[in-house]
């Protein structure tokens, strides 16, 4: 590369303003991908956020509903599942900034680097050209002054061994340049498939969970509840939740030992939100709890036929 006579000074033309081309193409796609990338990871982010304020809605008015007590310890699982879900939701951001935005953020210095390598060896051939030229004058115009021709081919002779090794760094470089972008784009590309995968798989789990959980509403036992209390509105409501439900809600009063607290601190925030909505416990924790749903619904029924027989001995 860069070698050879005054006649292929156009080939060292051609090589060096290819080069040069496609280190701006690297830049200027890379540039757009980690703008793409950006605005991808920022919308999941504002969409965790989003996903926060509507579990702490479905917090709260499980909280509040008094009367029935099969939709408030519906929402109040829920509410945990869907927290459950914003967690992984928050790693996925997490994941995506680190894996894939900050490593194609990089190439703008690698593409500065490279283009400073390129931009010094033109330097050195202008510096080789100079000097056969100087050779050339002096042999036109003092052939017999053997002094200065040899001063001048001494000249030539340095400016030729480092263009020589010059331009054997930049081949070297260039190459490693455009390998090292092959594989660093596959890779990242790689990692945000996996990312997705992985997040979307433990989504389709828990959305599962929450699923049941809806299901779990028992819309005629809170509707005869509703009747009985309306016969009755100066008695006081029970707002015991069932034992699944508090067996979920007692999660929330572990840490998680997925992450430090301080790990919540440093996601990336959306403009639309400036706090941090506090998370709920172990994600493991959840699932586990879920196993024993069958267990519990037993429980709870028997607690409503208790309460039955406890409301007709009171009216007879």
């Amino acid at each position: 590369m860069f070698r050879g006579d005054s006649s292929h000074s156009l080939s060292y033309e051609q090589q060096s303003k290819f080069i040069q081309d496609r280190i701006t193409t690297v830049e200027k796609n890379f540039g757009l991908l980690c703008v793409a990338f950006g605005d991808y990871t920022r919308k999941t982010a504002r969409l965790r956020d989003m996903g926060d304020e509507l579990t702490k809605v479905l917090k709260d008015y499980a909280n509040n509903e008094i009367v029935n007590k099969s939709l408030s310890a519906g929402l109040e699982n829920l509410s945990i599942t869907l927290t459950a879900i914003e967690e992984y939701r928050n790693c996925e951001v997490q994941r995506l900034e680190a894996k894939v935005v900050g490593e194609l953020c990089q190439y703008e210095t690698i593409c500065k680097h490279a283009r400073e390598e390129l931009k010094h060896t033109v330097n050195v051939r202008e510096k080789e050209l100079a000097r056969k030229k100087v050779l050339d004058k002096a042999r036109e115009r003092q052939p017999f002054n053997r002094q200065q021709v040899t001063y001048a081919e001494s000249e030539l002779l340095k400016a030729s061994v480092e263009m020589s090794r010059t331009a054997k760094g930049l081949s070297e470089q260039t190459e490693f340049f455009e390998r090292r972008k092959l594989q660093q784009l596959k890779t990242l590309l790689s990692d945000f498939v996996m990312i997705e995968m992985a997040f979307h798989g433990k989504a389709i789990q828990l959305l599962t969970v929450a699923y049941q959980q809806i299901q779990d509403i028992n819309e005629k036992a809170d509707l005869e509840n509703f009747r009985r209390k309306l016969r009755s509105p100066e008695k006081p409501v029970s707002t015991n939740i069932s034992a699944r439900s508090a067996s979920l809600a007692s999660l929330m009063n572990h840490p998680s030992p997925t992450r430090d607290d301080n790990e919540r601190s440093h996601r990336l925030m959306s403009p639309e939100k400036k706090q941090t909505i506090g998370r709920s416990s172990s994600l493991g924790a959840l699932m586990n709890h879920s196993s024993s749903r069958e267990e519990d619904e037993t429980t709870e029924s028997d607690d409503s036929e208790n309460d039955d027989t406890s409301e007709n001995t009171e009216s007879r």
